[in-house]
């Protein structure tokens, strides 16, 4: 991600992303990049961010029908894993799978 991207994403919601309104590919790039950092950090913060990329790209008829029906199916899924995390871990440790 450039700097100015960077910036941008800084300093914006998701659905108001870095320029996602003339490059739909850079919701794509971003929820990649945030996937990849969801194992690390676990946090109800990224899951969310994570449910709100998938909901731009799902919403988004510039991407082709089944990146947006796969985004949209999956949206649910991430918005559960950021309640689970909002209920507290339980005694559980953070990094632990199960």
């Amino acid at each position: 991600m450039s700097a100015q991207a960077s910036a941008s994403w800084r300093s914006g919601a998701a659905t108001e992303g870095p320029e996602y309104d003339t490059d739909p590919e850079l919701a794509l790039a971003a929820v990649l990049q945030l996937l990849s950092r969801f194992p690390a950090r676990r946090s109800p913060a990224l899951a969310q961010a994570i449910a709100s990329h998938f909901r731009v790209i799902g919403g988004d008829p510039r991407l082709s029908a089944c990146v947006r029906e796969c985004a949209a199916r999956l949206v649910g899924d991430w918005e559960a894993y950021a309640a689970l995390g909002d209920a507290g871990d339980c005694g559980h440790d953070p990094r632990a799978l199960h």
